[in-house]
């Protein structure tokens, strides 16, 4: 499969105010500005609203809980619609060193689905899913085929774990996340 990598750094000095990572920034918007808006989903069942703070220590929590299972450098894929807990999770991969491999959940249950699936995690040789109670119920058929792999439900992660993370900061070479096709790639023949 065709991974492509992406690094977390900004180009900046760290003499003229702007962050030199998104760790760094997220952190400062939640310290300078807690209460001003971060975030708007808006989606079938109404919009959702998150501020810095609350962002931040949501990020903060699934980190601490990504850095007591994995080491820095293991891969997470996330499996999350397009919502908070999406966002949630990229940041708690930035906040914990784990490699992000976003990828969008299977339509449904049937084998194809899940098979085009598996072969990213495989690929990926991901440490653990991100995803949510709903898409674990999806995928549940499947869940052996994650190999060891931990399915974590972000949104039941306790937000007083926060206070147990511990700060890591991005290196400037740190790779954010694993870029893979999302379309079923076809199998060699002959």
């Amino acid at each position: 499969m065709n991974i492509r990598h992406a690094q977390t750094t900004f180009s900046s000095s760290p003499h003229n105010g702007v962050s030199n990572n998104f760790v760094e920034h997220l952190s400062r918007l939640a310290q300078e500005r807690p209460h001003d808006r971060a975030l708007i989903v808006v989606n079938a069942q109404g919009d959702t609203t998150l501020d810095y703070a609350t962002l931040e220590r949501r990020s903060r929590a699934l980190a601490s809980e990504l850095q007591q299972r994995f080491p820095a450098g293991e891969r997470a894929l996330i499996l999350l619609d397009n919502d908070e807990h999406y966002v949630v999770a990229f940041f708690a991969c930035l906040y914990a060193g784990v490699i992000a491999v976003p990828v969008f959940p299977p339509e449904s249950a049937k084998q194809q689905h899940l098979a085009r699936l598996l072969a990213i995690a495989a690929d990926s040789q991901a440490a653990c899913v991100l995803t949510s109670t709903t898409i674990i119920d999806v995928v549940a058929s499947a869940s052996k085929g994650f190999g060891s792999a931990e399915l974590i439900p972000v949104g039941a992660v306790d937000e007083s774990r926060a206070e147990h993370w511990v700060e890591h900061r991005p290196k400037r070479d740190d790779i954010a996340f694993c870029n893979t096709p999302q379309a079923p790639l076809p199998r060699p023949r002959g």
